[in-house]
């Protein structure tokens, strides 16, 4: 190539840089003097499908909340979604949301009546809504059925023989009396099927007029001769261990106003159970029939305890026709002739009835409910609602016009409290019972300490209480203890009064009732009960003559020591000296002589105040090497109170209710020597026998003001004797599914009323 070519290429090289060049520059000049490119649009934001997932769900049970979440933007944005629930945060979801994309978050929260807020950084839409919990329908609000689950089980089911609580709460609702409460009043009595009564001048005759067109379940009329037959079955049966333990016990609260001598229950000795001796409670002529609807009840002592035991479920009246007819068939007796003093002699002193067991059920009162069956081997009671109840005075025993009455209650045996309380909670329980030792796992604690209120904490559930009972504990002190053969026991530690000071005195029972008891009772000052009639009767003035003081219980203890007890008279009266007895301490407390408190097995209060009390005691005696020892002693129920009627035991934890709500009904066995403790204990108290004797003839005399003046005397002088430590009162508090409406109860026995019941969303 030549020099011309090479300078010629050269130039166009060059040119061709230069253009490039200025070309790049007139690029770059005009991309630097281009206004700025506007920005995407800002990301919006909106919520919607915000669903509340299974809403069949119960309350307090967990749900999901789906929520959508849209960018209705340019910009893709990341960030929380927030759930607050009622202004507290709930949960948190982070997300990431491209232009125009929605995304579903889901949360899981406890289904609730609350407001929750659902809200996304930079955004200015919250979603605000309410979710009401709608609790499930429990299986027996579907089914009308009230399901019952304790640990107890029934022992009789014949109103004439029963004597036990549980009982009565099956036989209340299937049996009436001729008196009863009004509603939940205590101590108002009104007529029940007695349309009207009216009272001698002296007190012995009183006539009943009859409420009209009742009928018993079986179909047959409810009449004066159903009056007639029910007392003299009931006092005819009288007091016998037929059945294994009691017998006919109600019999003698109407025959202690008639012919004490001709029962058992009443003191009158063994009894032949004869034709004569049939015909001898016949002519008693307790119930004269006047006519079809009216009767005169006769007695040969007046008593202001007459209207209380007329109203006890014991003095029900019962269908003859169905009675005689199970009770013939039970007893293989063949047919009936139609004589009802046949029938009367069959049933002298036997109180094994057809009516303790029925387990095809029985149809024989004219209450809410009548028996379809009873389980020998699991325990359950299944009731159905007789349809032609009558419904009580002004229709009193059924729930409010428009409700329906519950139609089925079971009772159902379930030991295990734990399971009882899952079945609460599942919805397979409407009511359970709930031990003291057990109430915080149902109530709130704080709120029942502080201030008295049991408030639950079972959802779905609703504790109601706490109700007064005509019940007093007490630890009972024995003297005249004797031996397996009779014969009287050479140590009687409780026949000494400074022994029975120590005890009472060295356990804090105002602590125990707080924090052992869970303050589920009232301290006792003496035997009787608040409520007990006639008013007046419960006296909070008459106090122990103990109280928590463990210096004045060493002083006792070394008093008893030091001058053990040489001589005591015997409950016959019959004085007993050193020669009989050796009341002196052993020689150190390893082998000391032994003190023992009996109490039954799973009594979990009792045992637990009673080992505080011994380790009291024990430890002043260890730390001064007394020759004496207290030891807590657990035995089956049954086994302590063979021991203790036996005179066999030093002390046991022991308990009354009464049996119809009268002081009478406190003075007689408490007090008497010949009454169901004293007896026992063979204490013989001649001051509190004449005092008993009077409080007698001030009843019969309508003395009322005399009545409760003797009572202050009596518990006076029991609290410086201290036959027994009085404890508390107990109260009662019922556990009950918050569908359950129309309760109510009657604190005379402790149990409430169902046939007013019934269901209803919460």
């Amino acid at each position: 190539m030549n020099k011309k070519a090479i300078a010629r290429m050269t130039a166009v090289l060059m040119l061709a840089i230069v253009i490039l060049a200025c070309g790049l520059i007139g690029t770059i000049v005009y991309f630097i003097t281009l206004p700025p490119a506007a920005p995407p649009a800002p990301a919006e934001f909106e919520f919607s499908n915000i669903v509340l997932s299974a809403d069949d769900v119960s309350e307090g049970e967990s749900v999901t909340i789906s929520i959508d979440v849209k960018n209705t933007g340019e910009a893709n944005v990341t960030g929380p979604v927030s759930l607050l629930l009622n202004d507290v945060l709930a949960e948190t979801k982070e997300i990431t949301l491209a232009a125009n994309e929605t995304k579903t978050v889901t949360f899981t929260v406890t289904k609730s009546a609350a407001t929750y807020e659902v809200s996304f950084p930079g955004t200015t839409l919250t979603g605000t809504f309410t979710v009401t919990a709608i609790p499930t329908v429990p299986a027996f609000v579907t089914d009308n059925k009230l399901v019952y689950e304790s640990g107890a089980t029934y022992q009789w089911f014949d109103p004439h023989v029963s004597y036990y609580q549980y009982d009565w709460w099956t036989l209340w609702h299937s049996v009436e009396t001729l008196l009863w409460y009004e509603g939940d009043n205590a101590t108002k009595i009104i007529p029940w099927l007695a349309e009207s009564y009216t009272r001698s001048d002296d007190g012995l005759h009183y006539n009943f007029t009859l409420q009209q067109g009742i009928t018993f379940q079986d179909g047959t009329p409810f009449n004066a001769t159903a009056v007639w037959f029910s007392f003299n079955r009931m006092l005819i049966i009288d007091g016998t261990s037929a059945t294994g333990v009691h017998g006919s016990q109600a019999a003698w609260m109407i025959q202690q106003l008639l012919n004490t001598s001709l029962s058992t229950g009443c003191g009158g000795g063994d009894q032949d159970y004869d034709a004569a001796w049939v015909q001898a409670i016949l002519d008693q002529n307790f119930v004269e029939i006047l006519d079809t609807y009216k009767v005169r009840l006769n007695l040969l002592t007046a008593t202001t305890q007459f209207d209380t035991i007329m109203a006890c479920p014991f003095a029900a009246i019962i269908s003859p026709a169905s009675t005689i007819s199970m009770d013939y068939a039970h007893g293989e007796w063949g047919t009936w002739d139609g004589d009802y003093d046949t029938y009367f002699l069959h049933m002298a002193g036997n109180g094994d009835t057809a009516l303790n067991l029925p387990e095809d059920g029985w149809k024989v009162g004219t209450g809410a409910y009548y028996v379809e069956s009873v389980h020998p081997t699991t325990y359950k009671v299944v009731l159905k609602a007789y349809d032609d109840y009558w419904g009580g005075p002004n229709n009193i025993n059924l729930p409010p016009t428009g409700k329906t009455r519950i139609g089925t209650i079971e009772y159902v045996y379930q030991p295990s409290f734990a399971t009882r309380l899952l079945d609460l909670k599942a919805g397979t329980a409407t009511a359970i019972a709930v031990p003291e030792a057990n109430i915080f796992q149902v109530v709130d604690r704080d709120l029942w300490i502080d201030d008295s209120i049991l408030e639950s904490t079972v959802s779905g559930a609703t504790v109601h209480g706490t109700f007064p009972t005509f019940n007093t504990w007490w630890l009972d002190f024995n003297t005249n203890v004797t031996t397996v053969g009779g014969g009287l026991k050479d140590w009687q530690p409780f026949a000494d009064w400074r022994l029975r000071m120590a005890v009472s005195s060295a356990v804090n029972m105002t602590y125990m009732n707080i924090y052992v008891n869970n303050r589920l009772s009232i301290l006792a000052n003496n035997i009787v009960p608040p409520g007990t009639v006639p008013t007046g009767s419960y006296n909070p003035d008459v106090k122990p003559a103990f109280s928590f003081n463990l210096t004045r219980t060493e002083e006792l203890l070394n008093a008893t020591r030091d001058n053990p007890l040489t001589s005591f008279t015997y409950y016959n009266g019959t004085p007993v000296t050193s020669e009989v007895i050796d009341n002196s301490f052993g020689t150190d407390f390893v082998h000391g002589k032994v003190v023992e408190l009996y109490v039954q097995t799973g009594a979990t209060t009792f045992i637990e105040v009673l080992t505080t009390l011994t380790d009291n005691l024990n430890a002043i005696a260890k730390r001064l090497d007394m020759g004496i020892r207290f030891n807590v002693v657990i035995v089956p129920g049954g086994q302590q109170y063979t021991l203790a009627s036996s005179h066999l035991i030093d002390s046991y934890m022991g308990g009354w209710i009464a049996d119809y709500n009268h002081v009478l009904n406190w003075m007689q066995p408490m007090y008497l020597s010949t009454g169901t403790y004293m007896s026992w204990n063979l204490w013989n108290i001649t001051a509190l026998d004449d005092l008993y004797d009077e409080a007698v003839i001030a009843d019969q005399e309508g003395n009322i003001t005399r009545l409760l003046e003797i009572n202050d005397e009596m518990n006076t002088l029991a609290n410086q004797i201290l036959p027994y430590m009085v404890w508390w009162h107990d109260t009662e508090y019922f556990t009950r599914s918050t569908w359950l409406k129309g309760w109510y109860l009657n604190t005379n026995y402790g149990v409430d009323i169902w046939s007013t019941m019934y269901y209803e969303q919460p």
